[in-house]
């Protein structure tokens, strides 16, 4: 007799409708990107983020652009005489030749950071370290690349579009890609 009225409320069971409102509807299985991501405050793919982002970062004008220094093999942005970001090109006596990355602005003497690429759809970072100013306040970030990370920086430069240019936890240097510090990575990198 257990098992007839077990198996009755089994059956029972069974005879009930679905737990879940008719008003869910799955989405559809072909949807991929932003289109499956209906309703986030954010685009859900990397290029439609970052071309957000570059859309809202400020053109950079002002009288900044870059110039090539050929002493030295430096490709320098910023106003004529005081360069906010440059890119140079250093041969060892021994091994491959370096890029130098200097950021101008405040770092206070041995302190250490990232310094990020962000454009054209790539990202690249290196660790920097603060050189200060002995002559009081000022100094700049300084990082010393090969290799990997030299070639992801170059591929952040690659592109038609701007680049931001970070430094941890301080506001971002937006400069324009162009023909000068294309080159002056591609030199250092060919060998």
């Amino acid at each position: 007799m257990a098992k007839i009225i077990s198996l009755a409320l089994i059956l029972l069971a069974c005879g009930r409708p679905d737990p879940v409102a008719d008003n869910v509807v799955a989405p559809p299985d072909n949807l991929a990107g932003d289109q499956a991501a209906a309703g986030l405050a954010a685009p859900a793919n990397a290029a439609a983020a970052e071309a957000l982002q570059q859309a809202a970062l400020p053109a950079a004008t002002g009288g900044m652009s870059w110039s090539f220094r050929a002493q030295d093999r430096t490709a320098l942005f910023g106003p004529a005489g005081s360069p906010a970001f440059s890119i140079q090109c250093q041969k060892q006596r021994e091994g491959p030749k370096q890029i130098i990355l200097i950021r101008n602005i405040a770092a206070p003497a041995g302190a250490k950071a990232t310094m990020s690429f962000t454009g054209n759809g790539q990202v690249a970072s290196a660790p920097v370290t603060g050189i200060g100013d002995p002559a009081g306040p000022g100094g700049h970030w300084r990082a010393v690349v090969e290799g990997d990370i030299a070639r992801d920086i170059a591929e952040a430069f690659a592109g038609s579009g701007p680049v931001e240019v970070g430094i941890s936890g301080m506001p971002p240097l937006v400069v324009p890609t162009a023909a000068i510090p294309r080159a002056a990575l591609a030199g250092c990198l060919a060998g």
